[in-house]
């Protein structure tokens, strides 16, 4: 018996150790690397994990404050309005101030963002927290990567192979660290029986975050005049943009899909908290380190499971078969555990359902932009990115609107079933893009590469 014991550990331990192998392997070559390049990927990994330590509870400690859900969604409007009327003017300025000085302003507002959230509900304070995580997402947003690049490119005469290596390593130790984080957010709840401690731990941790980028060496920035300027060129060429969007089907086909990606995702990234406690049946449980635990164990489950599939599963399915049959199948497996999640109350269904959805859903959310780069030129492809952004953005606005009517006069469940229709949405236009694709003539690409 004490045999067969030893026999199944040893088993366990040896597939434990086959599934972290490449993430061990890339650890042990970090560990050789330039000390500077290692902490500023340490660094980097790091805000992102700090920023997920209040991932799994966030929206239930506001809630459980008395913000409603209609007054959550007015900040994440607020939060997106923020993005949209910031990210210009920050990039602006970010290229006269340069990477590194983006990357401690941003954990500059990241430490704010967290002790004001202890505010609710406070609406006030709580809309200036919102303004504040904003500037923190549009100053960080391109300049860790860049400051990354730079390092690397005076280090190395491969540079670039080097350059996607160690972003490789952040994405795949983000995708680790930010399960773990949460949980570690959850267990100092549980034991402190402080949510407040959280916020003000993780607002420390971004102050202590300025000081380790502060040692990091810079990167040299020139930037001209001309490269400044260059940042209005989405304003100035919205008519030829839109006219290269808009040129082929696919293109209207993409900007449906964005629509109904960002309406279907806005209710499972801001309120799943208090649906999954109401699928569960504690959302009135006197016991709140009950609640917490149930939230802690979900925030693991799917951002764990997502990782594992993505890293491992996802890999072998687009070996086999081609992509857009693949998004088609996922997208109608997301819209069948939705409805599941719709349906099916209970202690711990609901957890595994959610997680499924998150593993399925993952794959339309990232592969739909693969296919529609195929369709897009090279030398005006940063402009329509830039267009598609701005126009998912004002989607996800008009969403959260949408959403907070809907909760604030039909309840929580309908956000869901909100997602739920939007997930419906994209079978048909997905069918259309796959049949397109397949009957996609000669003629057609002729006059494209005319346009273009």
């Amino acid at each position: 018996m004490r045999q067969r014991v030893v026999v199944v550990v040893t088993n366990s331990l040896l597939n434990v150790a086959i599934l972290l192998s490449p993430l061990i392997r890339n650890w042990i070559e970090i560990m050789i690397m330039d000390a500077q390049v290692k902490r500023l990927l340490h660094g980097c990994a790091g805000m992102n994990s700090v920023r997920m330590m209040t991932g799994s509870f966030h929206v239930f400690y506001l809630f459980s404050l008395g913000v409603s859900v209609s007054q959550i969604a007015m900040l994440q409007m607020i939060f997106s309005v923020a993005v949209f009327l910031f990210e210009l003017p920050t990039g602006i300025l970010g290229d006269k101030l340069g990477v590194k000085k983006n990357v401690i302003i941003s954990c500059g507002f990241y430490a704010a963002f967290f002790p004001l959230c202890t505010y609710a509900p406070d609406m006030s304070l709580l809309i200036l927290a919102e303004i504040c995580y904003a500037l923190g997402a549009c100053f960080i947003s391109g300049a860790d990567s860049t400051w990354i690049k730079g390092l690397v490119d005076n280090l190395s005469k491969k540079a670039d192979v080097a350059y996607h290596h160690y972003i490789s390593y952040v994405r795949e130790i983000n995708a680790l660290l930010n399960s773990i984080s949460g949980a570690i957010g959850v267990l100092i709840v549980v034991v402190l029986d402080s949510f407040s401690s959280v916020y003000y731990l993780c607002g420390v941790l971004f102050i202590l975050l300025m000081l380790l980028f502060s040692t990091v060496n810079s990167v040299e920035d020139k930037i001209d005049v001309a490269v400044i300027k260059e940042k209005f060129s989405v304003y100035k060429h919205i008519r030829e943009s839109l006219r290269l969007l808009f040129s082929t089907k696919v293109g209207v086909y993409y900007i449906l899909i964005c629509g109904f990606v960002v309406g279907a995702i806005q209710p499972v990234y801001h309120f799943w908290q208090p649906f999954i406690l109401e699928q569960t049946g504690l959302i009135d449980n006197t016991d709140k380190k009950n609640e917490i635990i149930i939230l802690g164990i979900c925030f693991f489950s799917y951002s764990f499971t997502k990782y594992l599939f993505n890293r491992y599963l996802r890999k072998v399915i687009f070996n086999h078969y081609q992509p857009m049959t693949i998004i088609l199948a996922t997208t109608m497996l997301a819209a069948c555990t939705m409805l599941l999640l719709l349906i099916i109350k209970g202690t711990w269904t609901p957890i595994i359902i959610f997680t499924l959805f998150h593993c399925f859903f993952s794959v339309p959310m990232s592969q739909f932009d693969s296919e529609y780069f195929k369709y897009l030129d090279k030398k005006n492809s940063n402009t329509v990115l830039s267009i598609i952004s701005l126009i998912a953005r004002i989607f996800g606005i008009v969403s959260l609107g949408i959403i907070g009517l809907l909760s604030s006069s039909f309840g929580l469940t309908s956000a869901f079933a909100f997602s739920l229709c939007c997930i419906i949405g994209i079978i048909p236009i997905t069918i259309m893009w796959t049949l397109y694709n397949r009957n996609y003539s000669k003629n057609e690409k002729i006059l494209l590469e005319e346009f273009k």
